[in-house]
């Protein structure tokens, strides 16, 4: 405390310390792993002196004080910053460049972690926020699903909203990068990503921010990601190029039953009915006698087989860079093809990107960031689409019907079956002619100027555009799939246009103080403005009943069934902001930041500026001391916002309807004028360590993030019209453990580095109207309550299976032997909505990964584990593959229904129409989904060359999804759909992830 004291005096005060005698120090370097004297690294103190080492790795510097820093670096190895802290000579080790360094993280005082990218070119992935996926504490990565490019739900430290977004804040050199999508997808369960617009082998670096994001104001509340893009590192010409092929394999197929046994429970069900087994047995679909459909009814078809496929990969890139004393530039071209498991899916990708650094004067420079990317996306409905997601109609398909029309003489029609007498698609006419195309090409650039106005002063502006387009099509035709029903008619095929635009002018321009006093004190201050402009426009139509199949476009369809509609969205957002750093010796650190945001999302409120202030400060307690390389413990708070409250939510506004053929307007909400955005209150306390010349390091942090001003659907009275008005009347809070560990445990010619990342949170609804709320998806109840999580399953609680119908006639709950006995929670004999209670929390105890790292010679080996623990699902699908109430196809668990009185089973009864609700939203479908997943493996020899203009050449073998150890019966535990915390944990039924193996080689000109 006293330090901090006397740090505050000088700063305030202006205090000069006194400087000090000049003094020599000697040392040697040497290799961390070999232990061999390192000649030419640079030794520095930055801005006194500098040195470099001899041929025996010794070095002699003057520096201004034995309580001075040097700066230690060299091609090919680590910088490090060592304390003499009273010493004159001094021996240090470097470890080779891209070692995982407490060196790059010494200073900072909030939870800050950095990932050097250097093995982007082997990675196998389509986005790049999958490459962080247990790469971060903290950071929840959850792929979506095994779509190409959708990329994944991002999640930092849990849950800060219930019904803004949750998603961390994406900066890419130095510009906000929109990752939201205007208008939505007309393709069902499709997401797109504009993250994917982003080759990993373009990336640097990345830096997530958990906390100390004040300076974002209203857009830092959920952390923040900056994303550094490849410049020339160097003068000379550097040509790169790379090929890749993979291949891909069908996922693991859902266990359902085959034809004897499909009759068999159509036989039980129909009895459940009332039909007689004489009138069973006349059934078309049920008669074994030869009769007209006899050959229709008698196959066996593996519906899974005919929906997924192995397929392949390709993927080809060019990198150029070089430049002179004046200007370097970096260009690369990148094209992508990569197909899905489900037939005819898959993404093509175009993209280039140019860097330049401009010296246009000993005062001015400049840097040029440009990218433009172009995207085709043919997919189709996933999730919760009966009638057109061909992997669910995979599943309920009766087996014994086949893909053709079959004639009555058992003959197979070159044209494909209509949708069947139960009512269930041809899952194959949806693969074949169901047309689903997604079209997006995104331009992002930026200009930089950086203006040394002084030795201690400069002058920094940036000003860019986003320009975003997305065009989709779908159509789906009358053969082969159940018509639907619309509220004045039915559909008997339908199409659909899709246009969203995004455009957007970003300026951020600052002014910075550096200087140094006594080579003891060091300070830094940005006085700075970000003014964003952003425009956005989503038009679609909707057609039904063209007059055949051929005609798929919206305007064919009938005039009085079209809809069309869209949204318009305008808003500025203005960011003053301020931060300064200061450090004593290097010892002690403080940093404080503030904004004031104003935004025309809420101009017209009475809450016209957010301010948002945060403090942090860090203590070095020992550093370069015997084995200890540095010990570092950080304390922080501040308080961020979120702004997404909607463009005009605060305001009325009206919205299109249609009616017989008619367009016309109606209101569409409630204003309220006094809305305002989230405030997030973070508290944060970390601890950092490195040992025996880091081969062992630590990070551990504790948090607390309060949410006060949370947005709300508040229930309004009926007589208004409206079901609810928007306001600021919720709060929570979640709070949580990081941490992350490194170990060099081999370093030698043989390296094996070790690391494990670990998270864990807990989340709490401290304030809400009715103090609770409920909320439904895919046939589940989720219950956000005061005093608990925000997303709890609330269903009902099963007690095991009725053996007789004397046992269920006793118990007076109106059911029969083989029903399911549910618990009677208030013991008013009979079940209903007042029974229901927690019956599962989609969030994990804890998550993170274990990564591995092994080199020897010119060879590498990368494994990561990702894994999950303690988090709860609700299998949707298999809710409806073990109903055993209609047609539906059902997994091979039913074969084991409640089929006489007495039978021990934990499987119910096949009822029609389900009676008694045994399939009802309860913990018969909530199951674990903990797994532990070997996310990657790659192997990768590098071949230099000494002669000839190729360099290098790296060839690598790379599997991605290798196996996944879990309970959970579903196709995959790990799928995000969508981003809201009231979705979490159900599993819908979204295209599953798969095992992809591929192989590169890069080639260094």
């Amino acid at each position: 405390m006293k330090a901090f004291i006397y740090i505050a005096l000088v700063v305030l005060l202006g205090v000069h310390a006194k400087a000090q005698d000049t003094v020599v120090v000697t040392g040697l370097i040497r290799e961390a792993a070999t232990g061999i004297a390192l000649p030419g690294i640079n030794i520095s103190v930055p801005g006194f002196s500098a040195s470099i080492t001899n041929e025996k790795g010794a070095f002699r510097i003057k520096a201004p004080g034995y309580r001075a820093a040097l700066s230690v670096s060299g091609p090919g190895y680590q910088t490090k910053i060592i304390t003499l802290n009273g010493r004159h000579m001094v021996t240090a080790s470097l470890h080779e460049a891209g070692f995982n360094s407490i060196y790059d993280r010494k200073q900072p005082t909030d939870p800050v972690t950095t990932i050097n990218t250097i093995d982007n070119w082997q990675q196998i992935t389509t986005s790049p926020e999958n490459y962080l996926q247990g790469r971060v504490p903290g950071l929840q990565v959850t792929r979506r699903s095994g779509t190409p490019g959708m990329g994944a739900d991002l999640f930092m430290r849990g849950y800060t909203s219930l019904y803004a977004t949750n998603r961390p804040l994406v900066i890419v050199d130095g510009m906000i990068y929109d990752t939201n999508e205007y208008g939505g997808s007309l393709i069902n369960g499709y997401v797109n990503n504009p993250l994917a617009d982003i080759d990993i082998k373009d990336i640097d670096n990345i830096t997530v921010m958990r906390d100390g994001t004040s300076t974002y104001g209203t857009k830092g509340a959920n952390g923040v990601i900056l994303v550094t893009t490849s410049h020339a590192k160097e003068i000379a010409t550097r040509i790169d190029f790379g090929i890749m092929g993979g291949f891909n394999t069908a996922p693991a197929k859902i266990p359902v039953m085959e034809a004897d046994d499909y009759r068999l429970y159509l036989s039980d069900l129909l009895q459940s009915s009332g039909k007689t087994p004489a009138e069973i047995a006349a059934l078309p679909f049920m008669n074994d006698q030869p009769n007209a459909d006899y050959y229709r009814y008698h196959n066996n078809t593996d519906w899974q087989q005919e929906v997924t496929r192995q397929s392949f990969n390709q993927q080809y890139f060019l990198k150029v860079a070089g430049g002179d004393d004046i200007a370097t530039y970096g260009l690369s071209l990148g094209y992508l093809k990569q197909s899905g498991t489900i037939r005819r899916t898959d993404v093509g990708r175009y993209q280039t990107r140019f860097n330049a650094d401009l010296n246009l004067s000993a005062r001015l420079k400049a840097a040029i960031n440009l990218a433009f990317t172009s995207n085709t996306q043919k997919d189709k409905d996933q999730g919760i689409s009966p009638k057109t997601n061909p992997l669910y109609l995979a599943l309920v398909k009766a087996p014994f019907l086949n893909r053709q029309a079959i004639s009555d003489e058992g003959i197979a029609s070159p044209s494909l079956a209509d949708y069947d007498i139960f009512g269930v698609s041809n899952p194959v006419a949806i693969i074949d002619k169901m047309q689903d195309v997604n079209k997006n090409y995104r331009f992002f650039g930026s200009i930089r100027f950086n203006y040394q106005l002084t030795k201690n002063i400069t002058l920094n502006t940036l000003t860019g555009i986003t320009f975003d387009k997305v065009r989709e099509n779908f159509f789906i035709p009358e053969s082969g799939v159940k018509p639907d029903t619309l509220s004045n008619a039915v559909a008997y095929n339908r199409s659909g246009s899709n246009v969203e635009r995004y455009y957007s002018l970003y300026n951020d321009t600052r002014i910075t103080y550096e200087k140094q006093f006594n080579r003891e004190h060091h300070l830094t201050a940005n006085l700075g403005l970000r003014y964003s402009n952003n425009n956005s426009e989503s038009d679609y139509g909707l057609g039904y009943n063209s007059a055949t199949d051929e005609f798929v476009s919206v305007g064919m369809g009938q005039n009085q069934l079209r809809k069309v509609s869209g949204t318009i969205g305008k808003w500025n957002w203005l960011n003053t902001y301020f931060n300064a750093g200061y450090a004593y010796r290097d010892k002690y650190f403080l940093s404080f930041n503030l904004a004031v945001d104003g935004s025309s999302r809420y101009t017209y409120t009475r809450n016209q500026y957010a301010v948002m202030p945060g403090l942090s400060a860090a203590w070095l307690i020992v550093s370069d001391k015997n084995n200890i390389d540095a010990i570092k413990l950080r304390a922080g708070l501040s308080k961020t916002g979120n702004d997404d409250i909607g463009n005009y939510t605060s305001r009325q506004y009206y919205i299109s309807q249609h009616l017989l053929g008619l367009q016309g307007i109606v209101r569409a909400n409630i204003a309220n004028p006094s809305l305002k955005w989230e405030t997030v209150t973070k508290y944060n306390a970390g601890l950092d360590g490195a040992f025996y010349n880091e081969r062992l390091s630590f990070s551990l942090d504790v948090f607390q993030q309060r949410t006060t001003d949370m947005l709300t659907l508040e229930p309004v009275a009926a007589a208004t019209g409206f079901d609810h008005v928007v306001t600021n009347n919720s709060a929570m809070e979640t709070h949580g453990v990081e941490l992350s560990l490194f170990g060099r445990v081999v370093d030698h010619t043989l390296k094996w580095d070790v690391g494990l990342t670990l998270s864990t949170y807990k989340n709490k609804i401290t304030k809400i109207p009715g103090r609770q709320l409920l909320t439904t998806y895919a046939a589940a109840t989720v219950l956000t309550a005061e005093g608990h999580a925000a997303n709890l399953f609330y269903g009902y609680k099963t007690n095991g299976i009725y053996r007789t119908n004397e046992e269920a006639l006793k118990d007076g709950m109106g059911a029969q032997g083989g029903d399911v006995r549910f618990v009677d929670t208030n013991g008013d004999h009979k079940i209903d909505e007042h029974d229901r209670q927690i019956i599962g929390d989609p969030n994990p105890d804890f998550t993170g990964a274990f990564t591995n790292h092994l080199s020897w010679k010119r060879w590498t080996l990368d494994a990561i584990f990702t894994f999950s623990h303690g988090n709860d699902i609700y299998n949707y699908t298999r809710a409806n593959l073990e109903a055993m109430s209609n047609y539906n196809n059902q997994t091979l668990a039913v074969r084991n229904r409640w089929r006489q009185d007495g039978q021990q089973t934990d499987v119910p009864r096949a009822a029609w129409n389900d009676p008694n609700g045994n399939a009802r939203f309860s913990d018969r479908w909530m199951e674990d989904g903990t797994y532990l997943r070997l996310q990657q493996l790659s192997l990768c020899y590098e071949l230099t060359l000494k002669h000839g203009a190729m360099k290098y050449v790296r060839i690598s073998a790379t599997a991605n999804n290798l196996f996944t150890l879990t309970n959970y019966l579903g196709f995959d535990p790990e799928f995000g759909n969508g981003n809201s915390v009231f979705t979490r944990g159900i599993d819908d039924g979204l295209f599953p992830q798969y095992r992809t193996v591929q192989l590169g080689i890069r080639m260094g000109l």
